[in-house]
């Protein structure tokens, strides 16, 4: 079996799935009524890469070989999640687990550019991002990212705003930040059947 970890951003959907992971798993919830019930509680506020991002932070130097990043229902955007992650081989350094897209709105794209460049984040042209940055990423690509990086990411959240546009340019980054942007293929059929 592949050595790899599913980190998951919990707020409220049902988690009845995630017994049917082979893999271990790590739960970061945001929702104060369910605080306590599962591995760590983090307040809420950006989107699930605020998991992925904490996560990434305080593993860099242990991470396992292979990091699936995932909502609490990741089925919305990847129908044979479970068939993908505990299916996945290890023989490529990512797997998209939902719709692969190029951020092509000119107005969307400059923003996301000027984030990239705030943060310290290296980039081409064209961006492509993964519905809600569900992927599974090795370890070596993750590392290819200095953990600086990640700490500028995780101190440009609002953390008094769960929605907002930085949210959103974190979301389109995320495989340019895990660099695989390049080798990345645009699908709406990723997750298929």
């Amino acid at each position: 079996m592949v050595d790899l970890v599913v980190v998951i951003c919990h707020f409220k959907e049902d988690l009845g799935w995630i017994d049917q992971l082979k893999n271990p798993y790590v739960i970061y919830n945001k929702n104060p009524k369910n605080e306590g019930e599962y591995d760590f509680n983090i307040p809420n506020y950006g989107f699930d890469t605020v998991a992925y991002v904490k996560y990434i932070i305080d593993n860099y130097d242990n991470l396992p070989n292979y990091v699936c990043f995932s909502q609490d229902n990741p089925f919305f955007h990847c129908e044979e999640f479970l068939n993908k992650v505990n299916g996945f081989d290890g023989l490529s350094e990512f797997c998209p687990l939902g719709k692969t897209y190029e951020r092509d709105n000119e107005y969307v794209l400059k923003q996301t550019i000027d984030y990239a460049k705030k943060i310290g984040i290296e980039f081409e042209e064209p961006i492509k991002f993964i519905n809600s940055a569900q992927c599974i990423v090795s370890s070596k690509l993750i590392r290819s990212t200095s953990i600086d990086v990640y700490k500028n990411i995780m101190n440009s959240y609002d953390k008094n705003s769960i929605i907002n546009q930085t949210n959103y340019l974190i979301e389109y980054l995320w495989p340019t930040i895990m660099n695989f942007n390049d080798k990345l293929e645009l699908s709406l059929n990723n997750c298929r059947k």
